[in-house]
């Protein structure tokens, strides 16, 4: 064998050696990677739980049926719980499969979503896209959505507006359900229990008002924490350039009257609805305002109790109103405060009231027959 010859042979079986090591290099194989898979890119890697359902919500919203991402430093496992974190007002995870690797470092894993009934509503009334046939609970869900969103928003209404008439309209038509032992696959949860069903529990309220604000444009986030240490969903509403919290579950008297409609938690900032809600502050925008609070706008916030006096006498007494909600700061009840109602009137023979207190801040309803 000549020498030449000799030596080539060696570089090649070295080569033949070499290359299969330097492939199982994890940088290599992540640029072969970027060759070979159209989507393995920065933003498509992911190490944490909430980040990918966030996309599952962006990719719902699309309107695509599945979605491929990289994990990266995440047992893949971990995707059983994707349903539990994902926000699911339009859609939920279905199933996910490992479809490859790249390197020792990512796991390459393409997840399948489903949407839901409200997912067809909303791109029926937004960009009249047609309902399924054959789901029927989706076309009662679209006309009953319809039918609150047209024949009780006009053109020219200001947001706040808006948002005022859907809160008490499901107020109104909503009873908190009493049956709250069914399973989470129940409509009491869901935006169909309280709009068409009209039986709903807070994620039901939460969720109808989601979807209405999310039909004609308010900007709004749905919310879940706890309530005096039980688990609650709300909404976070933008009126203007500013968030504020809207719980319009706390908002529907129990037990239900009916047309009654209370304004306690419209429209309130961190600080106030701190006092009896937790939630992860850091997954929502801050709310510090007060200026779009319902009292607020509608000059109903006392800070001093003789203040108040005037306006509720006026109200009810000269006016003929038999209820009156206000807020009056840091008050102190006493059964003697509200008798001022009977000064020189005979229009009422009983007054009755309640409290919602969360710190400084105290609503008092007062209503008389």
């Amino acid at each position: 064998m000549k020498k030449g010859y000799f030596f080539f042979l060696i570089i090649v079986m070295a080569i033949a050696l070499w290359i299969p090591k330097l492939m199982q290099n994890d940088k290599v194989q992540e640029k072969v990677a970027t060759y070979t898979h159209e989507d393995f890119k920065p933003e498509n890697v992911y190490s944490d739980l909430e980040e990918i359902a966030l996309r599952m919500d962006e990719e719902i919203m699309k309107g695509e049926d599945s979605f491929t991402v990289y994990l990266k430093d995440m047992d893949i496992n971990e995707l059983d719980n994707i349903n539990h974190v994902v926000n699911g007002i339009y859609g939920s995870g279905e199933t996910y499969q490992q479809i490859g690797t790249v390197g020792n470092e990512y796991v390459r894993v393409t997840i399948k979503v489903k949407r839901n009934i409200n997912y067809y509503v909303l791109k029926a009334y937004q960009d009249g896209e047609p309902v399924p046939e054959d789901d029927e609970k989706a076309k009662l869900l679209y006309e009953r959505v319809k039918y609150i969103l047209d024949g009780n928003i006009r053109q020219g209404m200001s947001d706040y507006q808006k948002e005022l008439i859907l809160h008490d309209y499901l107020v109104e038509h909503c009873h908190y359900s009493e049956n709250t032992d069914q399973s989470y696959e129940s409509d009491i949860y869901r935006a169909y229990g309280a709009l068409v069903d009209e039986d709903a529990v807070c994620n039901g309220y939460a969720e109808a008002m989601q979807l209405m604000f999310d039909c004609i444009g308010i900007e709004s986030e749905f919310v879940v924490g706890t309530a005096d240490g039980i688990d609650h969903a709300w909404n976070l509403v933008k009126i203007g350039d500013k968030w504020y919290h809207l719980d319009a579950t706390w908002d529907d008297p129990l037990p239900d009257t009916g047309e009654k409609v209370m304004h306690p938690y419209f429209n309130v900032s961190d600080d106030v609805l701190s006092f009896n809600h937790t939630w992860n502050r850091e997954e929502h925008p801050m709310a510090y305002s007060m200026d779009y609070n319902y009292y607020k706008f509608y000059n109903k916030y006392f800070t001093d109790f003789d203040d108040y006096k005037a306006a509720a006498y006026e109200e009810m007494v000269q006016h003929g109103n038999t209820s009156y909600e206000a807020v009056i700061e840091n008050f102190n009840e006493e059964d003697s405060d509200m008798q001022f109602i009977f000064d020189g009137s005979y229009r009422y023979n009983s007054v009755s009231w309640q409290t919602f207190e969360s710190g400084s801040y105290c609503v008092l309803v007062m209503e008389a027959e």
